[in-house]
């Protein structure tokens, strides 16, 4: 039911609006909920808030609206992240990913999940109570081979995980190097904009600067680090010690090499040596010199300066975490307790696999019951007051 109305205060109307009723039990809360939408001047919102707590309401906390959806049956765990993935996602692909919690996906998956590890619980009680093969509709092999197909499909989920991370909330790219290569050039230039201090003193960068950028579809979080060398500086050394930390989260590395007839210099040889094994994209950087030779080692030829390269860097950057990001499961899992919870489901799942054929169907069917434990505190039908508070907490006031 809509209507249009008028806010008023003390001093008479200050602005008109719609109210809209939505009746419980089939409102998002399960309750009976009022909305009301007024102009979007800051300055009117915040007054009619102020009139509304004066006449006795209060502000929601974090996730309260969300909370009592799932309190009242209105949604499981699963689709409140969802929507608590939906409002973080920095992209439309990260929204999609959020939809299908929201839609119910990823919940009928666990459903079936569960629901293969209780019929084989079932089946494993039976034994129990009746001794013999009476009552043995399954052998042992056909039982291991249905659990395992449980496994197997957490599994695929959980190996999704980065996927969905990287498309809700963008990748980490690390520009790493020796003192003096252009990183602080080229992280502004891949910026678009100066947002580091560039000089010829070595060391200028000391802290590691985050800064977020969005190129396409595609957010990114471009990190510029200190520069490596042997420092004395206990400011500089903390900022190298910051930056190797931060460094071995990053999606994708860019390694800047100095383009000069010397390079790669000791240094930066013992740099591409490290990141051999990581994800990344070698730069040789500052081609607009004079004097300057051929690239010594494969890597794409950039010019902080003139913009030379910097298309293609980005696209080997994309390329490197779209290869990270891709996956054959049609669900993609965003969140990282789901993922957790997961872990623990398989893992009971294979205790019992492994305990079967050695301890016998009652230590089995006790591993199975704590995975079917594991998948009901995953999508709330045993969670405890704390797992809601901590959940959500992270969610923003007004859902």
């Amino acid at each position: 039911m809509a209507r249009r109305v008028s806010f008023v205060d003390g001093s008479g109307s200050f602005d008109d609006g719609i109210l809209l009723f939505f009746p419980g039990p089939r409102s998002v809360t399960g309750e009976d909920v009022v909305e009301l939408t007024c102009h979007g001047n800051p300055v009117i919102v915040s007054h009619l808030v102020d009139e509304l707590v004066a006449a006795g309401a209060r502000l929601a906390e974090a996730g309260e609206f969300t909370r009592r959806g799932v309190i009242h049956g209105r949604m499981d765990l699963v689709a409140a992240e969802g929507v608590h993935t939906a409002i973080e996602a920095s992209g439309l692909a990260g929204v999609r990913v959020a939809r299908q919690a929201l839609d119910g996906a990823h919940s009928a998956l666990y459903a079936e999940l569960r629901t293969e590890l209780c019929m084989a619980t079932a089946e494993l009680e039976a034994r129990l109570d009746q001794p013999g093969d009476v009552l043995v509709t399954q052998t042992d092999d056909v039982l291991t081979t249905r659990i395992l197909k449980v496994v197997d499909n957490i599994e695929t989920l959980i190996s999704s995980t980065v996927r969905g991370r990287v498309v809700v909330d963008g990748a980490r790219v690390a520009l790493v190097g020796e003192t003096n290569v252009g990183k602080s050039s080229l992280f502004n230039a891949l910026l678009g904009r100066r947002r580091a201090l560039v000089h010829n003193s070595p060391g200028t960068t000391r802290d590691v600067l985050e800064v977020r950028a969005q190129w396409g579809d595609l957010a990114v979080t471009l990190l510029d680090t200190a520069g490596e060398r042997e420092t004395a500086d206990p400011v500089e050394a903390a900022g190298l010690a910051l930056a190797q930390e931060l460094t071995e989260a990053a999606d994708c590395l860019v390694v800047v090499l100095r383009a000069s007839p010397d390079c790669p210099s000791d240094a930066e040889s013992l740099i591409l040596e490290r990141t051999a094994g990581r994800r990344r994209v070698v730069v040789y950087n500052g081609v607009d010199r004079p004097g300057v030779g051929p690239a010594p080692v494969p890597s794409i030829e950039t010019s902080a300066e003139t913009g030379q390269g910097l298309d293609r860097l980005i696209e080997a950057i994309r390329g490197q975490i779209e290869q990270q990001a891709q996956g054959d499961a049609d669900l993609v899992l965003a969140s990282a307790r789901q993922a957790s919870r997961l872990r623990e489901v398989a893992d009971s799942a294979l205790e019992a696999v492994e305990a079967l054929p050695i301890a016998g169907p009652a230590v089995a069917a006790s591993c199975l019951t704590e995975a079917v434990a594991h998948i009901d505190a995953m999508t709330g039908d045993s969670a405890q007051e704390g797992v809601l508070d901590a959940l959500f907490a992270r969610f923003c006031i007004g859902k």
